[in-house]
């Protein structure tokens, strides 16, 4: 039975794809947000539904027999989900930093117009002002200091807007750096999913190689395993039968011990016997010393349990 992979290796090459040519334009354009949502939206439901689709396949046209390759799969399938999630949260990230920049670059777009009216006002009251100095000048000096801190307070006014623009753009600059390294580790990201997409292929070929001779090596490894079986049963029985022969060396070990302490015991009497030079003439047998020499027999011969059957 043939065992077979397909792998998201096209998918992730033209999902990257499509993600650069969707990150492009929003990071240089600022017009209809909603209309690049619903596109966006609209692209990832599409692959979803491609993903599905391509993994209902595969369930209905292959069975898996080996259960190490479906446990690779589903780490290989939740590592997907994982990349899909962070690049989710990371476009996410990118949208509201994205929304955050064209709010600012349209707060400064407005105070710029004002500024141009503004200019445009005091140029034109700096002109009238101008005409009419001369007969201001001569009677009322108050109204050249007014005038003075009109100018000063527009000036003021212009300083701070500046600021604020310096800022806003400071801002911008580490947003538009942070967003760098999140794009960086999104490739990244990507490029290991390409690895592993490629690794899996990999094995793919193998197995699917490899299925034709399974039916072989799965004969060897039954005589394996019976030729094991029989070699431990051999042990088995060897191992009995010398702890048999153990048992039976160490019952006569201690029947030789016996034996050799009765002999002793039989010496010490005869040698005390014949010190005491008494005569021990052979009488008429009787039934009392044929009793005693079979008590005197049933004490030398060793018991069954030490000699063993």
């Amino acid at each position: 039975m043939s065992v077979c992979f397909d792998t998201p290796s096209s998918f992730t090459s033209q999902f990257n794809i499509s993600m650069e040519s969707k990150s492009s334009p929003l990071l240089y354009s600022s017009s209809s947000p909603s209309s690049e949502k619903e596109d966006y939206w609209s692209i990832l439901r599409n692959r979803v539904d491609t993903l599905l689709e391509n993994r209902q396949s595969i369930n209905q046209n292959s069975e898996i027999p080996l259960k190490v390759v479906s446990s690779t799969r589903d780490e290989d399938t939740l590592l997907l989900l994982r990349g899909f999630d962070s690049i989710s949260s990371s476009l996410f990230q990118l949208k509201g930093n994205l929304h955050k920049a064209i709010e600012g670059a349209r707060d400064l777009s407005k105070p710029s117009l004002t500024e141009v009216s503004q200019n445009n006002d005091a140029e034109s009251v700096e002109e009238e002002e101008g005409k009419k100095g001369l007969k201001k000048r001569r009677h009322d000096d108050s109204d050249e200091e007014s005038f003075e801190n009109q100018r000063a307070d527009v000036e003021l006014k212009d300083n701070l807007k500046f600021k604020k623009a310096k800022n806003l753009a400071i801002s911008m600059a580490a947003s538009a750096a942070t967003l760098a390294r999140e794009l960086k580790s999104i490739r990244s990201d990507l490029s290991f999913m390409q690895e592993r997409c490629d690794m899996l292929e990999e094995e793919n070929m193998r197995l699917r190689n490899g299925s034709n001779k399974g039916g072989e090596e799965d004969d060897l490894v039954r005589l394996q395993l019976e030729a094991l079986l029989a070699e431990k049963s051999r042990l088995a029985t060897e191992n009995a039968n010398l702890v048999r022969e153990n048992q039976c060396l160490h019952q006569l070990v201690e029947y030789h011990q016996l034996t050799c302490s009765s002999e002793d015991i039989d010496q010490t009497y005869e040698q005390v016997v014949r010190g005491m030079c008494l005569d021990f003439d052979s009488p008429s047998p009787s039934d009392d010393d044929g009793s005693n020499c079979s008590e005197f027999e049933a004490q030398l011969t060793p018991p069954s349990h030490i000699v063993g059957p």
